[in-house]
């Protein structure tokens, strides 16, 4: 179990995590595991399929287990008071639903369990074995901080960058480029282009530097819907097309597929001589 999770957290190729799925589901139906099955493997199957477009046997256990929504996974791991499972379970929901930019179903998750979630109100009870979770929360709260503004968004995504900002002087393969995705995010929300800019750029060459091809995939993602919001078309081209051939190297073929159609709907940039300065920005993403 802790291989498959470290797996996911370093961006390792789908198909290949695919693949070690697929044998260690094998191994433990052969040793009537249940458990791990439907609690744990079921779950991230359907969290890399959703993404690579790639599907097993629908004849086989883990595609029949892998249709249960998250909560009735969560339920059944409660039930059984598997509490590292029922983690687990919401993590690979939350973290599919911001990949797939689902917002909706993000907030209902944060909503639902929010005892997983009340450590992002208080910076001093964020643990660096949390990281992933701080960091999915933090994005989430960036994004809600825009849409609401209402301000224990702000405050929670501030938790969670202060806390990268900690953990990536102890592990910066695992955080420094979060940290740099997560201060983006903040000086989006705070309209400051300039240093949003910057901290777009580091977090996509630190990912980039270490091959991290998930994350960098939506590092690139993001800043082009920061791009977007700030009516520079040209840049958000350029980083919705980064993001797909980053998304394309992870595996990630369907949701690349997915990106890729919104160069259809971003408008070819107009020259700055003949910009209507009082013309607001349309958004396209």
């Amino acid at each position: 179990m802790i291989y498959v999770v470290r797996s996911l957290q370093s961006g390792k190729k789908i198909p290949l995590l695919l693949d070690e799925v697929k044998a260690f589901a094998l191994k433990h139906n052969q040793l009537n595991h249940m458990g791990i099955l439907q609690l744990f493997l079921a779950p991230v199957y359907k969290f890399l399929s959703s993404l690579s477009g790639i599907t097993f046997d629908p004849s086989t256990l883990l595609p029949q287990l892998a249709v249960a929504p998250i909560h009735d996974v969560v339920q059944t791991a409660l039930a059984k008071k598997e509490t590292v499972y029922v983690r687990l379970a919401v993590v690979l929901g939350l973290g599919e639903s911001l990949f797939l930019r689902d917002f909706a179903n993000a907030y209902k998750i944060m909503t639902r369990y929010p005892k997983l979630f009340q450590m992002l109100d208080d910076r001093q009870q964020l643990r660096i074995t949390e990281f992933e979770v701080t960091f999915i929360g933090g994005l989430l709260s960036f994004y809600w901080a825009r849409e609401t503004r209402e301000p224990q968004w702000i405050q929670r995504g501030m938790n969670a960058l202060a806390a990268f900002e900690d953990w990536s002087k102890l592990s910066p393969w695992d955080s420094l480029h979060r940290y740099h995705l997560l201060k983006a995010e903040l000086h989006h929300s705070q309209g400051d282009t300039i240093r949003a800019i910057e901290s777009f750029d580091a977090a996509i060459a630190n990912t980039k530097k270490h091959h991290q091809y998930s994350y960098e995939a939506i590092a690139c993602e993001w800043a082009a819907h920061f791009y977007d919001s700030i009516g520079n078309n040209d840049k958000t081209k350029e980083m919705i097309q980064k993001s797909h051939d980053a998304y394309i190297k992870w595996g990630a073929v369907k949701k690349a597929e997915a990106l890729i159609k919104l160069l259809q709907v971003v408008p070819s940039v107009i020259p700055s001589t003949m910009q209507n300065q009082n013309q607001p920005s349309m958004s396209f993403l």
